[in-house]
């Protein structure tokens, strides 16, 4: 018994790569679409798996599965066409991407090895036309020291005992204040040798006197009136000792007394004590530290590079934001940066207007080398090198440059760069990224 077989359904999937019939079945390649019967008259193109109804009374299983076996053969050819159409079509798409770099040309090969850019492909760019060199200088932020002369230490002329404190540190005092006052034997003891040479010399320079007076009249002899003066000059050699001791404690005969003032040597401040009240000193023991109190120094620390123009000796101007002005000289030329900013710090010497108090902030012009002023927006830094984008024709070119000091929003170019060129001067950044594209070997785009 054959039973009647349905016609199969289209299939709407379509191979263009192939040429397939639109609307053929998946099975049409394998029939030329004539009824084939299988074995036991179960049509090989039937939807079902052609197991007839044994009513109970089923072949072998081994049979069943043959009777199975030619449909399974049959889908697996059918879709066969099909995995391959999908296999082409990705290969298609996957020699796009060739294709366009073959369309791409040897120009574009030429402007990734050369870093030419070109800027139709940009928008946003603003150009600059580099102007001729010229000298600038910048104010910058310095501060007043004190000369190291300008410290000076307080110490004990002679021995004694701290009786009175008069001035404390950190005060602003003038010239010749009272700092300290000291008790001293010692003071004491040399203010009496001196009064007791003194009175021993009058009455031996009346007896040398009296002397001569009668060696003129032919009554006195020779030698007393050498002895006399023999006696004169060692009283006066006494009394030049005592006063020398003195002197050398820094007080005068006449003045000096039981008690020692410790005056202030200049117009300043004390930094430190080093001694108390009531405390028993040495001669030539260290009482304080004096700090004069204006500054003869002002210190400014400059960035690399160092200016062209400065060596020692260089005369400058310094300011204060009250506005006085001093006269600056430079006073010599660092060797190294600083270890604490990094920096070149140089130290000028002020003249001319009262000298400012040390730790004032102050401002140095300095004069810098004559090169063009660009704006700091041209600048960019690819892989480690400064540089700016220079335009040639209808391609922007990176060149690297120089930097000198900064100007706020502008910086010299100390080198890279001639007067006339035409640099972008916003916008750089693009061209930044579109160059770090280009040379990693990235697909570039449109900005």
């Amino acid at each position: 018994m054959i039973r009647e077989t349905p016609e199969p359904r289209p299939n709407s999937i379509a191979c263009g790569q192939h040429g397939r019939r639109r609307g053929a079945p998946l099975w049409a390649p394998v029939f030329a679409g004539e009824a084939h019967a299988g074995r036991g008259g179960i049509p090989l193109g039937a939807p079902s798996l052609g197991i007839e109804p044994t009513g109970g009374h089923g072949g072998p299983p081994l049979r069943r599965w043959i009777r199975t076996l030619p449909f399974v053969v049959s889908l697996l050819l059918g879709l066969a066409p099909l995995t391959a159409c999908r296999r082409e079509e990705a290969a298609h798409a996957g020699e796009e991407p060739a294709e366009k770099a073959e369309h791409a040309g040897p120009e574009h090969e030429e402007s990734a090895a050369t870093g030419r850019l070109p800027l139709a492909e940009v928008r946003g760019l603003h150009f600059l036309t580099v102007p001729p060199p010229r000298a600038e200088g910048a104010w910058f932020p310095a501060e007043a020291i004190a000369d190291e002369t300008a410290q000076a230490t307080l110490t004990a002329p002679v021995g004694g005992v701290v009786e009175k404190v008069a001035v404390l540190p950190g005060r602003q005092v003038a010239r010749g204040t009272v700092l300290l006052v000291l008790r001293s034997p010692e003071l004491a003891r040399l203010k009496a040798d001196w009064l007791v040479a003194r009175a021993r010399l009058g009455p031996l320079r009346s007896a040398r006197e009296r002397e001569e007076r009668l060696l003129a009249a032919g009554a006195g002899a020779l030698r007393e009136l050498e002895e006399a003066e023999g006696a004169q000059a060692a009283a006066e050699a006494e009394m030049e000792a005592a006063r020398l001791a003195l002197e050398a404690r820094g007080v005068k005969p006449e003045s000096a007394g039981a008690r020692l003032a410790v005056r202030a040597p200049g117009a300043g401040v004390v930094a430190a004590y080093q001694v108390r009240l009531d405390q028993g000193v040495a001669a030539g023991q260290e009482l304080g530290l004096f700090q004069s109190a204006h500054a003869g120094l002002v210190k400014v620390e400059l960035p690399l590079p160092a200016p062209a123009t400065w060596q020692a000796g260089t005369l400058t101007e310094a300011r204060s934001s009250e506005g006085r002005r001093w006269q600056a000289r430079l006073e010599g030329v660092p060797m190294a940066l600083s270890e604490e900013t990094r920096r070149l710090a140089y130290r000028l010497r002020l003249s001319g207007a009262p000298l400012p108090l040390p730790g004032t902030p102050l401002e140095v012009r300095v004069a810098l080398a004559e090169a063009p002023i660009l704006p700091q927006s041209a600048l960019q830094q690819v892989e480690g090198t400064w540089g700016v984008f220079v335009r040639e024709g209808e391609e922007a070119v990176f060149r690297p440059v120089r930097r000198g000091v900064e100007l706020g929003g502008d910086a010299m170019i100390l080198e890279g760069v001639q007067p006339g060129e035409t640099v972008v001067a916003e916008g750089a950044y693009l061209l930044k990224s579109l160059l770090l594209k280009q040379r990693s070997g990235g697909d570039e785009h449109e900005h």
